[in-house]
């Protein structure tokens, strides 16, 4: 069976959308036959970045950025079977996981709850394709922190009885999930902290909107890491709650930001660097020891950074996922494909070690299109 994963996280770069073929039995590894990336519309990134940051909107905003969202994710579904050869009919599902623009953990005395703008129901009936989102909310009604959820895809991709490994993306967010020798184990992930939010929102601060982020580290490597600066940081709370926890942009945005206010933008960006490294460095060695850890996401892309994480990880061999088959931007859209199955075959697919539910239960909620799809242009 063929699914397509669609997912776009904290970054608020583009969408990647993945079409992945699974085996009959549901052995792993599943095979990647496309790969489709199209970053969103100026206007519409910049209003889910507001929304993010908790901007005041109309419910009419609301609703208009929200469908733009929705259509967005139709579009880059229909570009990946065209750019594959591969018609609708022939997908089994469609996982999309929608864009987050407020996340919130439990506390001891209430559920969390999130928010991602992008109804399956609208990409469903543009592609006719059953389409499954509204992933998160399950794990959260169950006291879970409703991430990381790409524990379950992990554990079906990469867990063996050959070493214990990790694997760490580093997004908008950085997440970690380490997996046991023992295949029996479930897994241990968590959020550790920002990946490159902070340090994209600094190159976009200072070279006024024209860089998104810093390319091959290049900036960071130019600037001097402020001490001080990042003791403070890694003094913040986050970084020494108890695991599981998870954490996003309304955490790690605008007011966590303003920390770097007046200091070289060269200075600031190593700095963040740094705190990104740091964070994963301490993150990790509090969860457990891996003999390998495989990078995806941005961040595995950036030398600089995975160079710092090999010097401060020593004897940990730090890599990328492509070296187990799954290229670094392809991963996360690959586990939504994975989970939109999950839903399917009625399979749980939170992991309670990783969120912190009570027990697992089936996530995501499907949308059946009519006959025939609305054209889209």
């Amino acid at each position: 069976m063929k699914y397509i994963g669609v997912m776009s996280g904290t970054s608020v770069d583009g969408l990647d959308a993945v079409l992945i073929e699974d085996s009959p039995n549901l052995s792993v590894p599943v095979k990647v036959l496309g790969h489709h990336y199209q970053p969103w519309p100026e206007k519409t990134r910049t209003q889910i970045l507001a929304l993010a940051d908790g901007v005041p909107m109309t419910a009419q905003s609301v609703v208009s950025l929200s469908q733009a969202v929705s259509e967005e994710h139709a579009l880059a579904v229909l570009q990946l079977l065209q750019e594959a050869d591969i018609a609708a009919n022939q997908i089994a599902a469609v996982g999309m996981h929608g864009q987050t623009v407020w996340h919130q953990p439990p506390s001891e005395t209430h559920l969390g709850y999130t928010w991602q703008l992008g109804s399956p129901s609208w990409v469903a009936n543009r592609t006719g394709i059953q389409t499954v989102g509204d992933f998160r909310l399950a794990d959260m009604a169950l006291g879970g922190q409703g991430a990381p959820l790409v524990p379950y895809a992990h554990r079906l991709l990469f867990q063996n009885s050959g070493a214990p490994i990790g694997i760490l993306n580093i997004g908008g967010i950085s997440n970690v999930t380490l997996l046991d020798t023992d295949v029996t184990v479930a897994p241990v992930a968590s959020d550790l902290g920002p990946g490159n939010i902070l340090i994209d929102s600094l190159c976009r601060l200072y070279t006024q909107g024209t860089q998104n982020m810093d390319r091959d580290g290049l900036y960071a490597k130019r600037g001097a890491v402020m001490e001080s600066l990042l003791t403070s940081l890694l003094a913040d709370p986050f970084f020494h709650k108890p695991f599981p926890k998870s954490t996003g942009r309304e955490y790690f945005g605008s007011k966590f930001l303003s920390q770097f206010d007046g200091i070289n933008q060269y200075d600031a960006i190593a700095t963040a660097t740094m705190l990104t490294v740091q964070s994963i460095v301490q993150g990790i060695a509090r969860i457990g020891v891996p003999s390998t850890i495989y990078v995806a996401g941005g961040g595995a892309k950036n030398p600089f950074m995975m160079e710092q994480l090999q010097e401060r990880m020593n004897p940990i061999r730090v890599t990328t996922t492509a070296e187990l088959g799954i290229p670094v931007d392809q991963l996360e859209a690959v586990a939504f494909a994975l989970l939109s199955r999950a839903c399917l075959l009625k399979i749980p697919a939170n992991v309670p070690t990783a969120t912190g539910s009570s027990h697992a239960t089936i996530l995501g909620v499907l949308a059946v299109p009519g006959a025939t799809p609305f054209p889209v242009h």
